[in-house]
């Protein structure tokens, strides 16, 4: 790993919250939706509130955003990262929304045309290395864990994965100090049971795009900040940028999952492509082999 990408050790930012790690609070508060302005209309209330927690993690490391920005949310679900955005810059921002998922999509479509006066277009496509259509898995009661990497083959290895991540959050702290104290054995029985969610499917054949192509038809000329969720597909969507337009990217987050073995892929994308990049990874996020990837341009 080059010298550029300096590590942030477990604990180093203990209030950084990350997709499994906040499951076990929405489990218990299934209801709790905590907006700051913009009270977004979402297909699982407390999935918002979730959303909402993780995105001040996005602006770590040197991350900023300013008036007149143009934002990529890649991954949007409901537009909560966009909407924090949007509040954060008092509307004066350019968002370009991805979303593959129907139910999803309408949801951010209706979202943009009710609260972000014409500065967000969502848009029905993932991104990809490629033109294609993929079957995309889509969990109703969880849609944050929709994904086309996962599916009935592997869905109970992404449950033992989440579950170890939930467990490890509440082990330092995360409902406090009471479940903190119960055995881990017990614990990991009681999230287990809960995150039999994840069973439900549905399979959406959807439609990628590579980003290249999306810049040039929507007359994107830079973008400031490039976010990235995509639940495993983080690779694919980096390597749809050409080499021509690499140039126009100023600063990216990655979340990467499946850590141990994409992490530094992930980064030498971005070495490679003239960004000073950073990661972050604590103990909950290394018990769901996640982390973040934050890549300023030098």
């Amino acid at each position: 790993m080059s010298a550029d990408v300096t590590p942030c050790e477990s604990g180093t930012r203990p209030k950084r919250r990350v997709r499994a790690g906040l499951l076990a609070p929405t489990l218990v508060h299934p209801f709790v939706m905590a907006m700051r302005a913009i009270e977004l209309h979402s297909i699982n209330r407390w999935e918002a509130s979730f959303l909402r927690e993780e995105v001040d993690g996005y602006f770590t490391h040197g991350i900023e955003c300013t008036p007149g920005a143009t934002v990529l949310d890649v991954g949007a679900n409901i537009g909560v990262f966009s909407a924090a955005v949007y509040e954060r810059l008092d509307g004066d921002v350019r968002i370009y929304a991805f979303e593959p998922m129907p139910p999803l999509h309408a949801t951010l479509e209706r979202n943009a045309r009710e609260f972000f006066n014409g500065r967000l277009t969502a848009l029905p496509y993932g991104l990809a290395s490629r033109d294609d259509e993929l079957d995309f898995s889509y969990v109703p009661a969880a849609t944050i864990f929709s994904s086309s990497s996962r599916d009935q083959g592997n869905i109970e290895d992404e449950r033992r994965r989440v579950t170890a991540s939930v467990v490890e959050g509440i082990r330092q702290g995360g409902l406090g100090p009471v479940l903190r104290r119960v055995p881990a054995r017990v614990l990991t029985l009681l999230i287990s049971r809960k995150l039999r969610v994840l069973r439900h499917l549905e399979t959406h054949r959807v439609k990628v795009r590579p980003l290249s192509s999306v810049l040039d038809e929507q007359g994107i000329d830079h973008i400031d900040l490039l976010k990235v969720d995509v639940e495993g597909a983080e690779l694919e969507v980096l390597r749809g940028i050409e080499e021509r337009h690499w140039p126009l990217v100023r600063q990216a987050v990655v979340e990467v999952e499946g850590w141990q073995q994409n992490r530094d892929t992930v980064c030498e994308v971005l070495l490679t492509h003239g960004f000073k990049v950073s990661t972050e990874q604590n103990s909950v996020q290394r018990a769901g082999d996640i982390g973040m990837v934050f890549a300023v341009r030098l």
